[in-house]
């Protein structure tokens, strides 16, 4: 009886003194904080009486604060004590060095600790790795590379600037997934940006843009295969084309010889891409003007040409006389010219000139009446 007795107290006491000593609020923390703000870490202790708390770098054993006072040369890090019972260590202006394992410790015998983890994350950022613009020639195999650092590792997205679909081996595809973009006989259609774009869940994504040039022989087409004007006015001979690198284009007449440009013939080009529209504009036409003109393409792939014939139209007049007492009035019916008229010649149409104006249409005043001469589209 008297063994246990003495037995019981001690056991009590052993009791009172764990309980009073210094022990952790909580539990650990996993922090997550974006590269450039600020990451704060709480540790939270009870009953520390005249013990200190510290934290540590774990990963280096570098001891950062002991107590209220910062150690480390750090200047990015401080320590605030809102709580009584709280120890938070903050670190300005996070890096993504600064991640891993922080351990608040109290010098008890024998020490406890809690771990702390920090996590920084790393928006994307893309690698340039190669060149801008990539040049392959029509019916050849290219490939595109995009990658990108960040943390956690970003993930890669093709997709065409102007949204049409991307070909890759049997598929037509809106985007592509993956680093690398593999082509396999590049049409010509396929000439265009592509944008590599990188994500990782940290806002903002971020894009590179390739543009790929097909390189392709010329090839010519008439926009109209036959151009009608009135005699005096102006035409238009549109011929479009398609080639890269961008074409030599000229124009040449019945002749061959290839046209001097000033008053008379005016030309121009407009490009987008491979494609481009070459204008010929023949001014003040005449029945020397009529015929079929030649637009020629060339690049150091190929050559083309595309004929359109110019042919002109005219009006017949007619007159009517009313006599009223020795006065005579003649009255001419006048109409009004359309240029850049296209039109079929027709069979059975009544012949009133030479065998020379091959590519002259006369219409009577009956027929402008009743003839739309919109210009075609």
């Amino acid at each position: 009886m008297h063994i246990m007795n003495v037995i019981i107290p001690a056991l009590s006491f052993c009791v009172i003194a764990a309980k009073d000593g210094p022990t952790f609020l909580g539990t650990s923390t996993n922090v997550t904080v974006v590269e450039g703000r600020d990451a704060t870490l709480t540790c939270k202790v009870e009953n520390l009486h005249k013990y200190k708390v510290a934290w540590l770098r774990v990963d280096t054993q570098t001891i950062l604060t002991i107590g209220p006072h910062v150690i480390t040369k750090n200047h990015r890090v401080s320590l605030t004590r809102g709580d009584p019972q709280a120890w938070a260590l903050t670190l300005r202006d996070a890096r993504l060095a600064d991640g891993g394992h922080y351990m608040c410790q109290v010098n008890t015998e024998p020490m406890i600790t809690q771990t702390h983890n920090l996590q920084v994350l790393v928006p994307p950022d893309i690698v340039d790795s190669g060149s801008s613009e990539v040049m392959v020639r029509e019916n050849e195999n290219v490939t595109l590379h995009c990658s990108a650092s960040g943390t956690p590792q970003p993930s890669i997205t093709w997709r065409r600037e102007d949204s049409m679909d991307i070909h890759v081996g049997l598929r037509n595809t809106s985007k592509w997934s993956g680093a690398w973009l593999n082509l396999s006989s590049v049409p010509r259609q396929m000439t265009g940006a592509f944008l590599c774009i990188a994500t990782n869940g940290v806002p903002p994504s971020v894009s590179k843009r390739i543009l790929l040039h097909v390189l392709c022989k010329p090839s010519a087409r008439a926009a109209h295969k036959m151009i009608g004007g009135y005699l005096g006015d102006s035409a238009a001979l549109l011929c479009e084309v398609e080639a890269l690198p961008t074409p030599t284009v000229y124009w040449t007449h019945i002749d061959g010889n290839r046209l001097q440009y000033g008053a008379k013939y005016q030309a121009s080009i407009k490009s987008q891409g491979y494609k481009h529209t070459a204008t010929l504009k023949v001014n003040n036409v005449s029945r020397e003007d009529i015929g079929a003109y030649y637009c020629h393409v060339e690049n150091p792939l190929g050559i083309a040409s595309e004929d359109i014939t110019l042919y002109t139209l005219v009006t017949t007049s007619t007159t009517s006389a009313t006599t009223q007492v020795d006065t005579t009035v003649e009255v001419t019916a006048v109409t009004t010219a359309h240029p850049y008229v296209e039109l079929e010649l027709k069979e059975n149409e009544p012949e009133q000139f030479s065998e020379e104006d091959n590519y002259v249409v006369v219409l009577s005043q009956h027929q402008m009446q009743n003839l739309d001469l919109s210009p075609s589209s």
